[in-house]
């Protein structure tokens, strides 16, 4: 049973997130911002009871069972590793932290805690279009996979003013906002991850007519990955935040014997004993207003499909909850395809190997911090 959710963050994700846990009664009684009026002013738009700008307030309420983190990435491995020591299940946000160090932290502190929730906002891994090829790919309908190309464009993710997206060393930048999300589903789809990448991360956007002067955007704005996995596919990905309009994303696998492709969050196919591709599974879920009501107009910081994958992810939480009696007790089956911290330590060393890659023009290994390194991770 879940008693009460404490939000940790005002960005326009916990605008999302806040809504979406209301809309399906879920209790949200605790909100921490990074100032007073920031905390007071949105615990007020969605009538949550209690506000704060000290983090500890959040994690040590007394109805909080569940926190969900929503502040800029190099705050996650703190936020989610104290919560857990204090006895509260974690929903995080995408991606673990700056670094792998951050996320072998939070990996340590959930298994000290096995007994506690601790899992990444991955929301994709959800969707139906994204199960269903998942399962196709198992049952071997379109033979041995050798290639998953990955294509998302969409407007700039800057807002019109200086905030932690617009700086990398905070988490900033696509390939953290969207390319963590990407690289965690190409391995939850093929079952294969990435030992060897090779990436490129381009900030051609340094000001802007609001940003400007003494600031300079130094987040990402393009990237470019491929990556060798570890049963002998290739991968691809790329990320253009410069096409203003609609946010399109292709995911493409291919296999011996056929091809899959997503296109936003509808899948289609050619396999065998088909003459041309075919719509396999057409996206049907429909979003309320009230589901919609945090969204901001032309946001392309959570796309539809992401926000819908979200939605999905949120329903499975709430029901994990709602099928034990006791406070704080959980079941862990609606929830078994969500992204664990273990998944999110390994989509991070990714990201920092890409970021090696761009800096030294070489192709990186992937290697995952073991236990012993995560333990001195976590003393330090």
């Amino acid at each position: 049973m879940l008693e009460g959710v404490g939000v940790v963050g005002t960005g326009s994700m916990a605008r999302v997130l806040i809504p979406t846990l209301q809309a399906i009664g879920v209790k949200v009684v605790a909100l921490w911002g990074p100032t007073e009026e920031q905390a007071r002013d949105l615990a007020r738009q969605f009538g949550i009871p209690f506000h704060t700008d000290r983090i500890d307030d959040v994690l040590l309420h007394q109805e909080v069972d569940l926190v969900c983190i929503n502040t800029s990435p190099h705050l996650h491995a703190q936020v989610a590793s104290k919560a857990l020591g204090i006895g509260k299940h974690v929903l995080c946000e995408r991606p673990a932290g700056i670094n792998k160090s951050d996320a072998a932290k939070m990996v340590t502190a959930a298994q000290y805690y096995p007994s506690l929730m601790s899992i990444m906002n991955h929301g994709l891994r959800f969707l139906p279009a994204f199960t269903r090829l998942k399962r196709m790919v198992q049952d071997g309908e379109i033979g041995e996979v050798f290639l998953c190309d990955v294509r998302m464009t969409c407007g700039s993710l800057l807002k019109d003013k200086y905030t932690w997206m617009c700086d990398e060393n905070m988490g900033g930048g696509v390939l953290n906002m969207i390319g963590s999300h990407l690289i965690d589903i190409i391995t939850f789809l093929t079952g294969q991850k990435a030992i060897k990448v090779r990436g490129m991360v381009k900030t051609f956007v340094k000001q802007t007519e609001n940003i400007g002067g003494i600031r300079h955007i130094t987040s990402d704005d393009f990237c470019s990955i491929q990556m060798e996995l570890s049963r002998g596919a290739t991968a691809s990905i790329t990320l253009n935040t410069h096409v203003p309009g609609q946010f399109k994303q292709e995911l493409l696998v291919i296999g011996s014997e056929g091809r899959l492709v997503i296109r936003e969050a509808d899948l289609f196919g050619l396999t065998t004993g088909m003459t041309r591709e075919q719509l396999l599974m057409a996206d049907i879920q429909h979003v309320t207003e009230r589901q919609k009501q945090g969204i901001p107009p032309a946001s392309n910081e959570l796309p539809l499909p992401y926000f819908k994958g979200m939605l999905k992810l949120i329903d499975a939480l709430k029901e994990s909850f709602e099928r034990r009696k006791e406070r704080l007790s959980w079941d862990d089956e609606p929830v078994t395809l969500a992204a664990t911290f273990e998944d999110g330590m390994y989509v991070q060393t990714v990201l920092d190997a890409v970021r090696e890659s761009d800096r030294t023009g070489t192709w990186q290994p992937v290697v995952v911090v073991n236990e012993d390194e995560r333990n001195r991770f976590f003393i330090s």
